[in-house]
């Protein structure tokens, strides 16, 4: 159980609520300062330091600490025995629809993958920890610092959640978990989609891939089911979207194989050493920069003037 304050008197004085209420908690009603007050005093965050913030959204009111004030609550609570937590990227695509206040329009942001963040609380006084696993398309709202900073962000959500869940902390959220926009989020799996459609995507993608690796089908289907340990014959939609997702990185990485291929026959290069250098920088489980890693090669080759191909040409003659 976690403490709380030592008596039921107010810690801080008439001045002090009155200058919080003016400030960390402006626009509060009565009752809505009582309660930010009673979670500031029952988990001894400090207002004033902002370790707890009050924001109101219309008609919504919310009472907001950081990761920081989750962890000063553990902390406090004597049990806590340390966190851990985990990032890795799905190829599950998805997109998000919100209404920009300051363009005064719907936005849309598209997504072909990703993160999930998996963090693991454990406690002085328990033998099996907490965990709790996040995925970026459930909070991302596409705005604030979304677009550039996922990875923080979903490690930020999954660890106050999982925090949260470990000591029993209720009325508190981060920043992070709460929109003050409608968002719309459209996940690549959603139910609409039925299963016959997706079934023939996956054969769609499964033939490109079979092209483009110089193989069958059929061969690829089982291939890819088997990586994902997925039965084609009871695979859920979900279970689907994934093999289709998973084909599509397949797929960009023989198209990045063909132009690393490429780019060395046109410049004279050693393909296994530009093959180590590609690899260096880019994420083979990431669409985006596989991606990227293609067109940069394509720029590569662009940029080599026809007058240096001959000159490489005429000196492998000579050699």
């Amino acid at each position: 159980m976690l403490p709380t304050t030592a008596n039921n008197e107010s810690p801080w004085s008439r001045e002090q609520i009155e200058l919080i209420k003016r400030t960390v908690a402006k626009g509060a009603s009565d009752d809505e300062l009582k309660l930010f007050l009673h979670l500031a005093s029952r988990y001894d965050l400090d207002p004033f330091t902002r370790q707890i913030w009050f924001i109101k959204y219309g008609d919504d009111a919310h009472i907001f600490t950081g990761r920081d004030g989750f962890l000063h609550i553990a902390h406090r609570s004597g049990a806590f025995n340390g966190m851990n937590t985990t990032l890795r990227e799905e190829p599950i695509g998805f997109e998000i629809r919100y209404y920009n206040r300051k363009e005064k329009k719907v936005e849309t942001l598209k997504r072909p993958s990703q993160f999930v963040a998996t963090c693991t609380v454990y406690r002085k006084d328990m033998e099996q920890p907490f965990v709790c696993e996040v995925w970026e398309s459930e909070y991302s709202t596409g705005q604030g610092l979304w677009p550039t900073k996922r990875r923080v962000m979903i490690q930020k959500v999954a660890e106050a959640s999982t925090l949260r869940r470990a000591f029993d902390i209720s009325g508190l959220y981060l920043p992070e978990e709460v929109s003050e926009n409608e968002v719309e989020v459209v996940s690549s799996n959603q139910s609409a989609i039925t299963a016959s459609v997706l079934k023939e995507e996956l054969l769609m993608k499964a033939a490109e891939l079979a092209e483009v690796s110089n193989s069958n089908t059929d061969s690829v289907l089982n291939k890819v089911s088997h990586m994902k340990n997925v039965n084609l014959a009871t695979a859920s939609d979900k279970e689907i979207q994934s093999l289709i997702s998973h084909t599509d990185l397949l797929i960009a990485r023989y198209k990045l194989k063909a132009e690393i291929e490429d780019t060395a026959e046109l410049l004279g290069l050693d393909l296994t050493t530009l093959t180590t250098q590609v690899k260096k920088t880019c994420d083979l489980n990431s669409l985006e920069s596989i991606q990227e890693a293609i067109q940069e090669l394509k720029e590569r080759r662009e940029n080599v003037s026809p007058e240096d191909e001959l000159l490489r040409l005429a000196e492998e003659l000579l050699i």
